[in-house]
């Protein structure tokens, strides 16, 4: 077999609003750092080039966050961005790389990943990963990488597995036999103590003609709206072409309605960055604190100033500390800071915190 052609598709437009005030309007949530000197972009990059030696590269992102991104990669992928107008959610972002790869090349293996998440064993991770490549060059269809879960997490996509299914490589794979997106408490436990069922990672792995079949199918407004842009359309016809999209994500557009697409086992630990209560597990940057009397309580600070926040007889709770603004959330609600960015958009007077 020829050795696949492949580019790696890093998703780094998301607004990052539930990780508010550190991510602002002008500091995406790719730009910040969990251990204080690389960004999450630039972690993701260097976790995944030595996966497939050769690979071509496109950071998607959007055009209000394409100079930060670009700030944070190293020169020689300055000019792979690919910016959307706005930001209109995964199945936009997937649909419009994979029309501009499959016009050079529609048997490229796409490797769509997030820019903001944790690997544990960066060297599992590589190992799946190529198994993943190797099965989508192979089959018909898209390949995806299940987590084993260790909890139950109503905020993840769940992947419930099938039969094995024969895939040369050094891990498990399985047919996918259904998509479950952000399942409720008691569904989530039921999925958990399931033998074959997997939390999404959130790659996504196929040949650029597979991505725009399945597009085709589920969407077909996405590849109608979507394919002028591939071929040069004006600022004004892209920007007309992104307003009338709906933000739907690939996970509920198309992975939700998949059959028979393929699991690779990821055999390593992994966690989406896109909460406070999970970054504060994560971050291994410190800053001045003082707890007293306290339980369950997670101090996230940048740092830059000395600022010391003391916390005192209180139990279950985030707090983020930035020069400008404070944070504070029971760990419960983290997922619901977003409603915090919302409201600010609505204040004008309050729109120096956005």
């Amino acid at each position: 077999m020829t050795r696949p052609r492949v580019t790696f598709a890093i998703m780094a437009g998301g607004r990052g609003e539930r990780l508010w005030p550190l991510v602002r309007a002008s500091r995406p949530k790719v730009c910040l750092t969990t251990d204080g000197r690389q960004s999450l972009l630039q972690t993701t990059v260097d976790r995944m080039r030595p996966a497939w030696r050769g690979a071509d590269w496109l950071i998607v992102t959007t055009q209000e966050q394409a100079r930060a991104v670009r700030r944070a990669l190293p020169p020689s992928l300055h000019g792979r961005v690919l910016a959307e107008p706005q930001g209109r959610n995964t199945a936009a972002c997937i649909t419009l790389a994979a029309l501009t790869v499959a016009a050079q090349d529609p048997k490229r293996v796409l490797v769509f990943a997030p820019a903001d998440h944790w690997m544990g064993d960066p060297a599992a991770f590589r190992r799946a990963l190529r198994t993943a490549i190797r099965a989508a060059a192979a089959h018909d269809t898209l390949v995806t990488i299940g987590i084993r879960p260790t909890h139950p997490h109503t905020g993840l996509g769940y992947l419930r597995a099938g039969e094995r299914a024969h895939v040369p490589g050094p891990v498990p794979a399985y047919r996918l036999a259904q998509f479950i997106e952000k399942p409720s408490a008691e569904l989530a436990q039921r999925l958990v103590s399931g033998r074959r069922t997997f939390w999404n990672s959130g790659l996504f792995i196929g040949r650029a003609e597979v991505f725009l079949g399945c597009v085709m199918t589920w969407l077909p407004q996405h590849l109608r709206r979507l394919l002028p842009l591939a071929n040069g359309a004006s600022a004004p016809q892209a920007a007309a072409a992104y307003q009338a999209l709906p933000a739907v994500s690939f996970d509920q557009g198309v992975m939700a309605h998949l059959r028979g697409g393929l699991i690779i086992e990821g055999r390593f630990a992994w966690a989406d960055l896109g909460s406070w209560d999970v970054w504060a597990q994560r971050s291994t940057t410190s800053a001045p604190q003082m707890l007293v009397g306290t339980r369950n309580v997670s101090v996230i600070s940048e740092g830059k100033d000395g600022h010391l926040v003391a916390a005192v007889g209180v139990r279950d709770l985030v707090i983020v500390q930035t020069p400008d603004a404070t944070l504070v959330c029971p760990a419960g609600r983290a997922q619901d800071v977003r409603e915090v960015v919302r409201r600010l958009q609505r204040q004008r007077s309050l729109a120096r915190f956005r």
